[in-house]
């Protein structure tokens, strides 16, 4: 197998940027979900993925790295609009677009949930997508739509094969090993429009029907590293 995509993902529930390469550290993937943006009202950090009508927005944002040793990230939004989290109005710009008052928060600040805590990468395989897209031809199973940080090519495989990695470490020809923790269970975010992915509601049906809701599995480090697109990647049994 090899690495065919990487994603970093700043602020927690936006979409995220593409990567050369992501730096896995012992204590997790390096300024994967750093910023989050927190509800004043309730005090809670808001996700894309809740129910909430006014988080609906978030999944169709951009954040990408501007400034890595700050950190800095520029929030993009559909429309052209911009805002960088430095600016002393990003709190203002944010819960103008969202229609509640909302808080941009660092690292120190975001109360990571259970994923991003157990978790330092979500993996997605081309096998797993090739499966789906067997079931729902007609759907885009862009992996995009599936939020992973690593994508991994596995030539003419279909099926899904990561389930089996649970409890298996998972080594890049790098150096960094990470270890499979736990499926992937998917919610309503893979079915909405988000860039150019349209609209598509049988693409959670169908990852229900086919593997009981998961696609992927999340990993923890094994071993701190740096992992490059084009990296062979190889599964200890």
């Amino acid at each position: 197998m090899k690495v065919s995509a990487l994603w970093l993902y700043p602020v927690q529930s936006v979409r995220g940027q593409k990567m050369e390469a992501l730096d896995f550290q012992a204590d997790g993937l390096r300024l994967d979900r750093w910023f989050g943006i927190r509800d004043v009202e309730t005090g809670g950090m808001v996700g894309s993925s809740m129910g909430k009508r006014a988080w609906l927005p978030l999944i169709t944002w951009e954040a990408v790295l501007v400034d890595d040793a700050t950190p800095k990230v520029e929030i993009r939004f559909p429309d052209g609009g911009h805002v960088v989290s430095d600016d002393p109005a990003v709190d203002r710009a944010l819960s103008d677009r969202l229609g509640r008052a909302v808080e941009l928060q660092g690292r120190d600040g975001v109360k990571a949930d259970r994923r991003y805590r157990m978790a330092s990468c979500h993996l997605l395989t081309s096998a797993t997508l090739k499966r789906l897209r067997e079931s729902h031809p007609e759907g885009d199973f862009a992996a995009e739509r599936f939020r992973p940080n690593m994508v991994l090519d596995c030539g003419d495989a279909v099926g899904f094969i990561e389930q089996p990695w649970l409890g298996h470490l998972i080594a890049a020809s790098s150096g960094a090993v990470l270890e499979g923790t736990e499926d992937c269970k998917r919610c309503a975010l893979t079915t909405r429009a988000q860039g150019d992915l349209p609209s598509d509601p049988k693409i959670l049906h169908t990852v229900m029907l086919e593997n009981n809701t998961s696609a992927g599995i999340y990993a923890k480090v094994a071993k701190p590293g740096r992992v490059a697109l084009g990296d062979a990647v190889s599964v200890e049994k």
